[in-house]
């Protein structure tokens, strides 16, 4: 791969859910604590090895970062993160490891943005920005309540998705409010 940067921006539907099993950490955007708190939480995942005590995870191993249980308040975001990784359905959170929990991503659709990149985490932060301003110039779709990161290939960066759940625009369904629901 080269040095340079690629984003593509697509509509995407998922058929079924998809299911993750991982752990959680609450934050506040925009604040000093946020960040650090969820790289703290990813490095503590890998350093404790937690994916290879999953059962039922499907291979390859895919790692997503889930971003659900949206407050707004006083020009903060307040939101629960979840690091973890895809599992074939849901599963009885008593046979995970210690602190582990079944998310889902529920069927419908999905603005996705892929990024190529020789460090794809350096630049989520304008996959973010240009994801946003695709469904805010979109004719037919608006976006929904949450965001999940995907990668794909779990021992680099190099590559990842970010997937926005979207409605029509004027749909009087709810806003995908089920997003990323213990099972």
């Amino acid at each position: 791969m080269d040095n340079k940067t690629v984003y593509d921006i697509e509509r995407m539907k998922l058929d079924m859910p998809v299911y993750i099993a991982g752990r959680e950490v609450r934050v506040k955007h925009g604040t000093p604590e946020c960040f650090p708190a969820i790289n703290a939480l990813i490095a503590k995942f890998n350093a404790e090895d937690i994916s290879s005590k999953i059962g039922n995870k499907k291979e390859p191993v895919i790692r997503f970062g889930l971003c659900i249980g949206h407050i707004y308040y006083d020009n903060i975001i307040e939101f629960t993160y979840i690091t973890g990784v895809q599992i074939y359905g849901p599963a009885d959170e008593s046979r995970m490891p210690e602190s582990t929990k079944c998310y889902s991503i529920p069927a419908g659709d999905y603005a996705c943005i892929k990024v190529t990149s020789p460090d794809a985490g350096a630049t989520i932060g304008i996959a973010y920005t240009r994801l946003e301003q695709w469904i805010k110039e979109s004719q037919d779709w608006e976006a929904a309540i949450g965001e999940y990161e995907v990668y794909p290939n779990i021992s680099t960066n190099a590559e990842m998705e970010l997937w926005r759940p979207i409605r029509k625009k004027g749909s009087i369904e709810p806003a995908q409010n089920k997003q990323g629901v213990a099972s």
